[in-house]
């Protein structure tokens, strides 16, 4: 998937936006891991396990599915402040769609281990975090975007 390829008219942006500043930030920056990807680089793809959920720092990121002809649907672009990956993370179940780094991004990614430290060690953030979360997900469970279908999918196996 490339990002001059993509019908951008046509993708649905990513909901979940942390707002983490200052202190917090450096708090959660502190027990995450930064990783970098070139443009075009495939972050996670649809079928993998989850092995943690993707805060962009810098950059963007691309989600998309390829169907059985092998064409390619952008179902959402993930931007600054946003993040991607939770599904998995949170149901532990494999990767329901395929990421890329849409630009040169720069991310946090936080891993199960992770999300348990920060409940013994940060309880504060770790509930912003999970609060966060469960609003995101409720709304866009709600207005049935691409992450309620992802949400379906994973609950009716």
């Amino acid at each position: 998937m490339f990002l001059d390829s993509i019908p951008i008219d046509q993708a649905n942006h990513w909901l979940v936006s942390w707002g983490f500043e200052g202190e917090e930030f450096e708090a959660l920056r502190a027990y995450a891991e930064e990783v970098h990807y070139p443009a075009r680089a495939t972050i996670f793809s649809e079928g993998e396990q989850a092995d943690g959920m993707y805060l962009v720092l810098e950059g963007m990121a691309l989600v998309f599915t390829v169907d059985e002809n092998g064409n390619e649907q952008t179902i959402g672009i993930v931007t600054e402040g946003q993040s991607f990956g939770e599904l998995g993370v949170l149901v532990r179940q494999p990767r329901q769609a395929t990421v890329a780094a849409g630009l040169n991004a720069r991310l946090l990614k936080i891993t199960p281990a992770t999300l348990e430290k920060l409940e013994a060690e940060e309880p504060d953030l770790i509930m912003r975090l999970y609060k966060a979360l469960a609003q995101t997900l409720a709304e866009q469970w709600v207005r049935g975007g691409p992450l309620s279908r992802q949400l379906r999918g994973a609950y009716n196996r």
